[in-house]
């Protein structure tokens, strides 16, 4: 599927329209006289608060699926389905083994603990 795409620098940074994030911006508030009826309404003005970065364009370029089910430039490097399993293995065996150093951190601050304990219960009997 063709559809418009946001370029800068020759990298799409945006796949369909840009969202300008356009939000009605208080210019002056509502006036009131002394019994609280209004006597000059609030004015309101549009604003983009996400403007399009400068030197990009809008290009049309082909679409595709990615295999995790988002949008990509056809041809563009995109990875395997392979490739992406791997990197759920890698961030669990990281994972992993933060659990493990974890563990053998309160494992040896419990030791640590109960030798302290012991020498109490020691000076105890003196």
């Amino acid at each position: 599927m063709i559809k418009k795409v946001v370029v800068l620098n020759s990298e799409v940074i945006n796949i369909g329209p840009w969202d300008e994030q356009i939000r009605p911006v208080l210019v002056s508030p509502a006036e009131y006289d002394e019994e609280g009826n209004i006597t000059k309404e609030a004015v309101y003005d549009d604003r983009v608060m996400n403007p399009m970065p400068e030197g990009a364009v809008i290009e049309e370029r082909e679409i595709e699926t990615a295999p995790d089910g988002g949008l990509i430039v056809k041809s563009s490097a995109q990875p395997t389905t392979a490739e992406l399993m791997g990197q759920e293995l890698a961030r669990l065996k990281l994972q992993t083994m933060r659990q493990t150093q974890l563990m053998t951190s309160l494992g040896a601050e419990l030791a640590v603990t109960q030798l302290e304990l012991m020498n109490l219960k020691g000076d105890e009997s003196k």
